[in-house]
């Protein structure tokens, strides 16, 4: 191990002392033999070895102050100091939309029950309308067919319980035959004959079942042609759509409607 030359040490020491970390105690050089000062002086002359220049190097590392790092920007504070999301919210954004969808069923009205008439009502208007018109005013108005409204089909149908006029729109005009009287022949002008009018009438009674068939009847009867029933009445032909099969079939009755 190479022996740091008493010069250097005093040296060091003065320089600690001018710096202040060390207090001067007066020892100076005196107690420095007169060989070791000549040493000295011809190792000054020859220049500082590597051992020396390692040894003044860590001394100033050692004096040098390590300057404080600069302080956050006020962005980096507001990161670090704000509050985190909870992990629990996850979960409940996630199912938001679910609960959105059952709260907006749950808020709607229920959907109208199923009854004989307003089953009429879309039977009329799928496989009567275009004849008869909406309204059943038929060849009156802008259609082909018999008029309904206004009682002409209670002129020619007085009784829906006798099954006339079920079975007249079942098997239409070649079912009763071309030519041939149908309903009431003791109609007001006369019985109308099968086919007079050059418009025949289709017959549905094989896309159409039995409480469809009796519900367009109904309907035909009781809103169009403005027959006048009892409630007593009405509750029979309820029962009466029910027995054929009505509301179970279409996902609930819910009575005539009347």
């Amino acid at each position: 191990m190479t022996e740091v030359p008493e010069y250097l040490l005093e040296r060091s020491r003065q320089r600690r002392i001018a710096l202040g970390v060390l207090e001067d105690d007066g020892s100076g050089e005196s107690g420095a033999a007169a060989p070791a000062a000549a040493a000295s002086a011809e190792a000054a002359a020859a220049g500082p070895s590597q051992a020396q220049m390692i040894a003044a190097a860590k001394e100033a590392a050692l004096l040098e102050v390590e300057p404080e790092p600069p302080a956050d920007p006020q962005w980096v504070l507001a990161a670090q100091t704000r509050h985190r999301i909870p992990i629990w919210v996850l979960p409940v954004l996630f199912c938001l939309p679910l609960w959105a969808f059952v709260y907006v069923k749950l808020t709607e009205p229920p959907p109208e029950p199923i009854t004989a008439i307003n089953e009429g009502a879309a039977t009329y208007a799928v496989r009567c309308a275009s004849c008869h018109v909406g309204d059943g005013s038929g060849s009156d108005g802008s259609g082909v067919g018999r008029p309904l409204w206004q009682g002409e089909v209670l002129l020619t149908f007085p009784n829906l319980e006798d099954g006339s006029f079920i079975e007249w729109i079942a098997v239409g005009s070649e079912g009763i035959g071309l030519g041939q009287p149908y309903g009431d022949p003791d109609r007001p002008g006369g019985a109308h004959i099968s086919g007079e009018t050059g418009s025949n009438m289709p017959a549905f009674g094989e896309v159409l079942n039995e409480h469809q068939l009796y519900s367009v009847a109904r309907y035909v009867r009781e809103v169009i042609g403005g027959e006048d029933i009892s409630d007593e009445v009405a509750a029979e032909r309820d029962a009466e759509w029910e027995h054929l099969g009505g509301g179970a079939v279409t996902g609930g009755g819910g009575g005539g409607g009347h």
